[in-house]
């Protein structure tokens, strides 16, 4: 609900009254408190962009100084931290940023308070990555990785925050991408190329998103995972469909390309599927990404097998024949659906 200045104070006097008296729990009140938003502004608006740019330079500095490896030798040397020693200043400082932040909630907009939540985000990875140096040499990178998707993963149920649930998903597909290359054999991960098993891990992401909305504390979340899960097992599904399972380039340059052709045939009812059942229960998401990869489907295959043997005004004459009768189809559906419920009583 989007509300401005006063009526802001009202609402959370409200349930600030309603929560002493008990008529609603502290969680119940968070949850209201959650769904009200300020009206923007255009001034608003701008500096919601320019959290944002912070937010984006931040990253790059964050990443400048870990790369610039002699720089942070230097910090060490000078001031004889161990690594353990600098891994638990920093979860320290992250521990009291989010304390900090956390109270101030209810007085800075969303956008500003997940940025300050990557801010805190960055002090944990910086107090992981100095924790799996004092482990040792032998840490593996996986180590880092399933640690960090653990702590953003918590960090984001506790504060609240969907910043620090995409840092958990990137954490997550980045840990399944080095750990089943660390496994494999052929370079394949059970029988799988990476295509392959990045499709499996977006159905298992959208599978987990579809569930999610039934899980209280993982709700407010639960956009992300499925948004998460169609990204990836579409993109998944679309490389598939040009590589196929094998485990090598020199190996699929080997093979003719309709050897790969009920990859394409498979992708193209994934999305048929998605297109129906996003119109079928009002998935706006679901609806979207169908369409967008049927098309994308269809262009690969275009350049795929006709781009040299068939006409290109031909190729394109037919899309806009399909898709305009679909158009057609769709359109007459919809006022049928509104004729008969004006057919109804009142």
């Amino acid at each position: 609900m989007e509300v401005d200045k006063s009526e802001w104070q009202l609402l959370q006097q409200a349930i600030n009254e309603w929560e002493a008296t008990g008529k609603l729990t502290k969680e119940q009140g968070d949850d209201l408190r959650s769904g009200i938003v300020f009206k923007r502004t255009e001034r608003q608006q701008i500096a919601q962009y320019f959290f944002f740019i912070a937010l984006f330079c931040t990253l790059l500095a964050f990443g400048a100084i870990f790369i610039n490896e002699k720089l942070l030798e230097r910090v060490k040397a000078y001031f004889s931290w161990s690594d353990l020693m600098i891994s638990l200043i920093t979860a320290s400082l992250g521990a009291i940023w989010f304390w900090y932040v956390r109270g101030k909630r209810n007085k800075i907009n969303p956008a500003a308070y997940e940025t300050y939540m990557v801010l805190g985000g960055l002090a944990v990875l910086t107090s992981l990555v100095y924790a799996c140096k004092e482990m040792g040499r032998d840490t593996t990178y996986t180590t880092f990785l399933t640690l960090s998707c653990i702590a953003l993963a918590a960090l984001s149920v506790l504060l609240r925050s969907k910043a620090l649930w995409i840092g958990a998903i990137v954490a997550l597909i980045s840990w399944f991408g080095v750990f089943s290359t660390w496994q494999s054999d052929a370079n394949l991960f059970m029988g799988m190329n990476y295509p392959v098993r990045y499709t499996v891990l977006g159905a298992c992401l959208l599978a987990s998103g579809l569930v999610q909305g039934k899980v209280r504390p993982l709700s407010a979340t639960q956009g992300i995972t499925y948004v998460a899960g169609l990204m990836l097992f579409f993109t998944g599904l679309w490389a598939v469909s040009i590589f196929g399972n094998y485990n090598t380039l020199a190996g699929w340059h080997q093979v003719r390309q309709i050897h790969v052709l009920a990859y394409s045939i498979a992708f193209g009812i994934a999305a048929a599927i998605s297109f129906y059942l996003g119109i079928r229960y009002k998935d706006e998401l679901a609806r979207d990404f169908g369409v967008l990869f049927l098309l994308i489907n269809l262009y690969t295959r275009y350049f795929e097998y006709f781009w040299d043997a068939m006409n290109k005004g031909i190729f394109f004459l037919v899309l806009a024949i399909t898709f305009g009768v679909l158009g057609w189809w769709l359109d007459r559906q919809k006022r049928g659906r509104g004729g008969r419920n004006e057919g109804k009583p009142a």
